[in-house]
């Protein structure tokens, strides 16, 4: 399966102070939905990140998209909402090169 690298080579969080968002959680479904879609650990497709993806201590997390558009959600440690973000594809990505 082919997939792409999200815009930034590892994406970063940040809570609603600035601070780090340590233990975050994206939550990725398929646009315009709440159904769960799988985005990747690394290029090759095979291994599925956990839904959701929990944030590093840095706030970090790699990324790599399918080929269908995506909605992030993103919320704190507590499940609180921070943002959601719909209709997120690596074709818009493509369109950028």
């Amino acid at each position: 399966m082919p997939t792409i690298l999200s815009p930034s080579p590892k994406l970063q969080f940040f809570a609603s102070d600035g601070s780090l968002l340590v233990g975050g959680k994206l939550y990725t479904y398929a646009a315009g939905t709440t159904t769960p879609l799988a985005t990747y650990t690394d290029s090759t497709g095979a291994t599925a990140d956990t839904n959701p993806i929990i944030l590093s201590v840095r706030g970090e997390a790699n990324v790599w998209l399918g080929a269908s558009s995506y909605k992030f959600v993103l919320k704190d440690s507590n499940d609180v909402l921070i943002w959601t973000v719909d209709n997120i594809s690596s074709a818009n990505y493509r369109d950028w090169e």
